[in-house]
C-alpha cells in the first residue's frame, strides 16, 4: 500500500507540474498539438514488461486530464 500511495504522489506531483507549464507557455495550441502528436503513439512498455490493461487506462486517464488542462488555457486565453 505504501508503494502505492508514493506512487500516487509521484503521479500528482507530475499533474501540477503539467498544469504549471501549460498555463505559463507561450503558445498552448503548439503545445496542445505536440502533445495530442505523443499521446496517440501506442504505449510503450516499462522496462520491458508487458502492458497491462490497468497500465493503459491509468496512461489515458492522464492524458485526458492533461488535454482538458490544454483546453482550459487555450479557451480562457481566447476570451
Amino acid at each position: 500500500m505504501d508503494k502505492l500511495d508514493f506512487m500516487n504522489g509521484q503521479v500528482k506531483a507530475l499533474l501540477n507540474f503539467a498544469n504549471a507549464v501549460i498555463k505559463a507557455h507561450p503558445a498552448p495550441e503548439q503545445l496542445r498539438h505536440h502533445f495530442e502528436t505523443i499521446a496517440r503513439a501506442n504505449p510503450t512498455s516499462p522496462e520491458g514488461l508487458s502492458l497491462s490493461e490497468a497500465y493503459v487506462d491509468g496512461m489515458t486517464d492522464i492524458d485526458r486530464k492533461i488535454a482538458v488542462a490544454l483546453e482550459h488555457v487555450i479557451a480562457s486565453r481566447q476570451r
